[in-house]
């Protein structure tokens, strides 16, 4: 009998009594009543907790193995026919009890295309990010019923973000860079909405709207926490977005940070003093007549029905 203990809410003997682990209660439950008050196994082991995924004897390992951290950075692995290549981030809270089977189910369905990460934003859950892609290739490619899968297992992007990396070696020059991050900066409204998200973590400020053009030339290194990140070697970070695991809100991400740049590729002054060029409408006009970015174009008239 030395190994059966009272359980303190039915009060019957239970061999796996036992005062749960990373729990403040003092109270010593059997095991039907601990799963009644919200403890649950470690997800290697049978070890009953309160909080986390992990007991203590595996915090450190298991469903972890997959998950680099912050500053790890492989070589790129290009996918698609650029030089325009996209590398999203995609940050994601994975629920209690289900961090090892969304990592094995994203990194399965990811591949060679991409990794995870950790990120001091995420509770619990992490980074997805992906190697350069283009675009096109990303519709095609990317495994988006993964989006489907995490958020079946009750996966969220509430409260965090999705940046986009575009390669500097898109821009033509730097005046191309000038003009959209120009036009990024003048539309914040309704990049804003477009993105879901106002956030200190992708500042829009008149400041550094007025100040592009010496960030253009080098003469100045804003802080990476603005809308667009310049501090990359090789890309240019759009951070405006807010996280999703909606296939259409994902793809409409992707779909504006090309299409923004191929738009303000060619603009002339005449088009920028004359036409409106640097106007929202006149973007949204030029999408129309690009039907590879109908995701954007699907998303906007979704928004527009909704105002």
């Amino acid at each position: 009998m030395d190994r059966y203990h009272l359980c303190d809410d039915c009060n019957l003997f239970d061999e796996y009594n036992t005062a749960v682990e990373n729990s403040d209660s003092t109270h010593a439950f059997c095991y039907s009543c601990a799963l009644e008050h919200g403890y649950y196994e470690c997800l290697t082991c049978e070890r009953l907790i309160y909080h986390g995924d992990y007991c203590i004897n595996h915090i450190d390992r298991a469903g972890y193995y997959a998950i680099h951290d912050y500053y790890f950075k492989p070589e790129p692995i290009f996918h698609g026919i650029g030089p325009r290549y996209l590398g999203m981030e995609l940050e994601i809270n994975v629920p209690r009890g289900q961090l090892t089977d969304c990592v094995d189910d994203a990194t399965n369905a990811l591949g060679e295309l991409g990794y995870l990460k950790e990120d001091g934003s995420i509770a619990r859950g992490f980074e997805l990010v992906t190697h350069p892609m283009s675009y096109l290739w990303a519709l095609d490619s990317f495994p988006w019923h993964l989006l489907d899968d995490l958020q079946a297992k009750g996966c969220t992007g509430d409260g965090i973000g999705m940046h986009v990396h575009i390669s500097r070696a898109a821009f033509a020059d730097s005046f191309h860079v000038y003009r959209w991050m120009k036009f990024v900066y003048r539309n914040a409204s309704d990049v804003q909405l477009l993105a879901r998200r106002h956030s200190s973590y992708a500042a829009f400020n008149d400041y550094e709207r007025v100040m592009v053009k010496e960030t253009c030339k080098g003469e100045r290194n804003p802080p990476r926490s603005l809308a667009i990140n310049t501090q990359p070697e090789d890309t240019l970070e759009l951070r405006v977005f807010a996280s999703s695991l909606d296939i259409g809100q994902v793809q409409a991400a992707l779909a504006f940070a090309d299409a923004s740049v191929s738009y303000t590729r060619d603009l002339t002054i005449s088009d920028l003093a004359q036409r409106g060029g640097w106007n929202w409408d006149s973007f949204t006009r030029w999408l129309l007549t690009h039907p590879k970015y109908s995701p954007l174009t699907r998303e906007l008239e979704s928004l527009a029905c909704a105002c």
